[in-house]
């Protein structure tokens, strides 16, 4: 389960440096998603890699 966060993290990090590397191609409301959702994915492998 840990390792199914952990990628999705990746895939969600990847894509937001996609889309602030290519400015225009997404809707401020799609960055502003992904960049909120990442911190929380990030704490959620932090915390199953604890347990």
């Amino acid at each position: 389960m840990n390792a199914l966060y952990l990628l999705l993290t990746l895939a969600v990090a990847a894509l937001l440096l996609l889309f602030l590397l290519r400015p225009g191609v997404a809707r401020a409301g799609a960055v502003w998603g992904l960049a909120a959702t990442l911190p929380l994915l990030a704490a959620m492998v932090v915390a199953l890699g604890r347990q």
